[in-house]
């Protein structure tokens, strides 16, 4: 792994490899975590806030966004009615960083919560029709309050890089993807 803070596409590359082949993945499904922007940004967040051991950081966050996302694991780690009282609640087991820069830390986590609200918003019919709790459609947030709490913070601090991760979330959707 290169020994840089910065967080580039072939540090992405190699993070998303190590990933997809300590899952087993096949070929499609590392090809779909390689590309999965929710992902990219989990594990830039440990190298752009400059936190020690960012690779290790970045693994352990994506490993529990894969279980999370995976069917064995959905139903533990999705929106409960308890994670209700904070935006970030549901992100708790992802939010551990060594060290690095704790406004660049809060500035990624809330990115991430934004997109988890933007795929609340999208999933709205889809949720009600499975019978899932979904917070927006329950009522318990008002998206566009929690949306505009969140966009004020997460600009708030600048970096460039996490400013170009973000830009490009614009192609590729801005609401939570599974891997």
């Amino acid at each position: 792994m290169a020994d840089t803070k910065r967080f580039s596409d072939e540090t992405w590359r190699e993070i998303a490899s190590i990933a997809a082949s300590a899952f087993a993945m096949d070929a499609p499904r590392a090809s779909r975590l390689e590309s999965n922007y929710t992902a990219k940004v989990i594990a830039a967040i440990p190298f752009l806030a400059g936190c020690r051991e960012p690779e290790r950081t970045a693994l352990a966050h994506l490993a529990t966004f894969i279980v999370a996302g995976s069917e064995a694991g959905e139903k533990v780690f999705d929106h409960k009615p308890s994670d209700d009282f904070d935006t970030l609640a549901r992100l708790a087991a992802i939010s551990h960083f060594e060290g690095g820069d704790p406004a660049i830390i809060n500035r990624g986590m809330k990115h991430l919560a934004a997109m988890m609200i933007e795929g609340y918003k999208k999933d709205l019919a889809s949720d009600k029709a499975a019978g899932l709790y979904n917070a927006v459609g329950a009522g318990a947030w008002k998206a566009e309050e929690k949306l505009a709490s969140l966009a004020s913070a997460t600009f708030a601090v600048p970096n460039a890089e996490l400013d170009a991760l973000i830009q490009s979330s614009a192609a590729s959707g801005p609401w939570w993807q599974r891997a």
